[in-house]
């Protein structure tokens, strides 16, 4: 048996059990005994004492909120179904107090019509803005077409009646004004004005949401009759019959729309100035990313060299004559590699190993860099070192500055002098 209750333990039970009181409001549907059970903030004797004091329902092991607590919830956030009982009832009321002040002007009366008119106000606009939102939901959120149009057919009507609401309590307060004129209070007065402007605007309102209500059912038929078009368009292609009973192909041949015609990418070519850039690197550090380019970023930047790298160089350089080396190359036609790799040295330089050659060649190649153009290019070869180890070397193909060989040839003129 349900115990009473006063206001005080109203109060304390809604809060000891608000995390319970939240999910069951949000899970409207259904929630499992076992479920509820299983918080930590609940037990069996809290969740029996709530059964019993009616604040839950209970039902074959489902719980939910009872419908006095969630109609509360609702109205008081001003979300859930449109009502317009709320508008009527008031509307009643103040009828009601109207009429008994005429009798008797008893302050307790005028009191009484100050509250319905304030609450025509607040319950209108509560409405008029329910009636908005679950308009916008249907439409965006309901799936199924037949029920969207039955919903929004649903809306036309309760927006009809809040509009024949508003008519009715402005035609009360019309008739009302001169019985408001004769009582002498600043309060009532501020409440009657704000209350028609309210209804004023509630009623604009309310012929703009007819617009939508009549333009989103227009959409929902149109969009159904695509639907079908395209279920029928199925049909026929399951059956193999779509190219021979319908003209499908011709009228997809005429569409001339962007989305059917091939894509044609855009080639620009960057400016190496722009390339130089922090900018440009990393715009290329990510097309080298997506085109899987970076196997060997993981390297590092070669470290100092050793002092003393060049020592073996110093010492060929004083026994060979390395400027005539270099112009000797400068008139030939091959790249400084193999040109050094096949030169015959004098008999007093000794016989150079290949090592003690490709030393060579990397001296002349910082040592004369003014005077060569390095190609960009790479080759190889394979040779076998002083431990008779099969190695293969890489190197840079080097070749000699055609500007400076042109400097250094003498014109006919000054050869014909000579």
């Amino acid at each position: 048996m349900k115990n009473p209750l006063s206001i005080k333990d109203l109060v304390n039970l809604l809060y000891q059990n608000k995390e319970v009181i939240e999910m069951l409001f949000g899970n409207k549907d259904s929630v499992n005994k076992s479920e509820i059970l299983a918080r930590e903030d609940m037990t069996d004797e809290k969740l029996e004492k709530l059964v019993v004091n009616e604040l839950i329902h209970e039902n074959n092991n489902i719980i939910s909120l009872d419908d006095r607590i969630m109609t509360f919830i609702e109205e008081f956030l001003e979300i859930g179904e449109v009502t317009t009982s709320f508008i009527n009832d008031n509307i009643q009321a103040l009828n009601e107090g109207l009429r008994y002040y005429h009798i008797d002007n008893n302050i307790k009366f005028l009191r009484n019509i100050k509250r319905s008119l304030k609450r025509i106000n607040s319950t209108t606009s509560r409405e008029v803005m329910k009636l908005h939102k679950n308009i916008d939901d249907t439409y965006k959120n309901q799936d199924n077409y037949v029920i969207k149009l039955q919903e929004l057919e649903k809306y036309k009507r309760k927006r009809d009646d809040i509009i024949n609401l508003i008519r009715e309590s402005e035609q009360i307060v019309s008739d009302a004004q001169g019985f408001f004129n004769t009582i002498v209070d600043a309060e009532l007065s501020s409440i009657v004005l704000e209350l028609r402007y309210t209804l004023v605007r509630n009623r604009d309102y309310l012929n703009e949401i007819q617009s939508q209500i009549i333009d989103y059912i227009n959409r929902i038929q149109h969009q159904s009759a695509i639907y079908k078009k395209i279920q029928r368009l199925k049909e026929l292609k399951d059956y193999e019959e779509l190219k021979y009973k319908t003209n499908y192909v011709d009228v997809v041949a005429g569409i001339q729309a962007m989305f059917f015609h091939k894509r044609i990418p855009l080639k620009s070519r960057l400016s190496l100035d722009f390339l130089h850039t922090d900018h440009g690197y990393q715009l290329t550090q990510k097309v080298a990313g997506k085109l899987h380019l970076l196997r060997n970023s993981h390297r590092k930047p070669a470290g100092r060299m050793v002092a003393g790298f060049d020592d073996l160089n110093q010492e060929e350089s004083s026994s060979l004559n390395i400027a005539g080396l270099v112009e000797k190359f400068m008139e030939s036609q091959t790249d400084l590699f193999q040109f050094v790799l096949d030169y015959k040295f004098p008999e007093k330089a000794g016989d150079l190993t290949f090592e003690k050659r490709i030393s060579l060649y990397v001296g002349i190649t910082i040592d004369y860099d003014t005077q060569l153009t390095f190609s960009g290019k790479f080759g190889s070869m394979n040779f076998i070192n002083e431990k008779k180890q099969k190695q293969r070397v890489g190197y840079a193909i080097v070749k000699a500055n055609t500007k400076q060989r042109a400097a250094k040839q003498p014109s006919k003129e000054e050869a014909a002098t000579s």
